[in-house]
């Protein structure tokens, strides 16, 4: 490696360094969230997803993280991600708004047993409130994944979880979306194997 590159390296990692270090220190706020998403799968609901920009391509990648399973012989958790369909999102901008477009999604598709889980990359986006906000008229389960400080969806407490990547850098805040959302996914499974936590029967 030649000694220009050294710096650029150095510079790369000492951005990433205090997001990673706050991403531990919420450890316990995590994993509550892990457990109340168990909670949710072990009665029945799905996991609703939904972003902008880059995290409408995370929106994906999360659903593909819970509909197959974490290892052979365990559970395919059900998952979509509003961010599919070109179609429906470009009609309800038209009709609706874009601020509308996740909104108007899940009124038709949730139910109040679900998750919604809304990715933003600095809490700020309009849309990512307002389908926060209908998800939690729904009675759903609300988690953000925000970057930044958190933005007004973290501010006026739109989610009942919130997670923030604490960096203004939209690549550093990817990388810790990344790493918590694959967290999630994880650590749902582990309250799967102590079903006694999870409350009443689980609905097959």
């Amino acid at each position: 490696m030649s000694p220009p590159v050294i710096p650029a390296v150095d510079r790369a990692f000492a951005r990433r360094l205090a997001p990673g270090e706050a991403l531990a220190a919420d450890a316990e706020r995590i994993a509550r969230t892990c457990y109340q998403m168990a909670v949710r799968f072990h009665r029945g609901g799905k996991l609703i997803v939904f972003g902008n920009g880059g995290p409408a391509t995370d929106a994906q990648h999360v659903v593909v993280e819970f509909v197959h399973p974490v290892i052979v012989g365990k559970r395919a958790l059900p998952a979509i991600s509003l961010t599919n369909d070109a179609a429906t999102l470009t009609g309800i901008a038209r009709a609706d708004g874009f601020d509308e477009v996740f909104a108007a999604q899940l009124r038709l598709l949730a139910a109040p047993e679900d998750i919604a889980l809304g990715l933003s990359a600095d809490g700020r986006c309009a849309n990512v409130r307002r389908g926060l906000a209908a998800a939690r008229d729904l009675g759903l389960l609300t988690v953000g994944l925000l970057g930044g400080d958190g933005g007004d969806i973290a501010r006026d407490e739109v989610a009942d979880h919130v997670v923030i990547a604490r960096s203004d850098d939209p690549c550093v805040v990817k990388e810790v979306h990344v790493t918590t959302y694959h967290i999630l996914w994880e650590l749902v499974h582990v309250f799967f194997e102590q079903p006694g936590l999870l409350g009443r029967e689980a609905i097959r």
